[in-house]
């Protein structure tokens, strides 16, 4: 999957140009941001200044640094892991 800096995303998000803004709780619980913009095919995850994908331990952290940074965004789906 490709990635995006939260620079970038900011950016995208200040011109409206984020098509879906997806929440997904990956396998080991950790919750990640996916979106997909309106000038480019395909998911983007959002990555770290280390280039690795940027995670969060706990939903409401991760609630917060979405109001606190990023302003108002599309609305927002969840997708949460499946146990087997």
């Amino acid at each position: 999957m490709s990635t995006i800096s939260e620079a970038d995303l900011i950016d995208c998000l200040q011109n409206k140009a984020v098509k879906k803004f997806s929440i997904r709780q990956t396998a080991n619980g950790t919750y990640q941001i996916i979106v997909s913009l309106t000038w480019k095919e395909g998911e983007l995850i959002l990555e770290t200044s280390r280039k690795a994908p940027r995670e969060w331990a706990s939903l409401d952290r991760l609630i917060r640094h979405i109001q606190e940074k990023y302003g108002k965004v599309p609305t927002i789906s969840l997708t949460l892991h499946q146990q087997e």
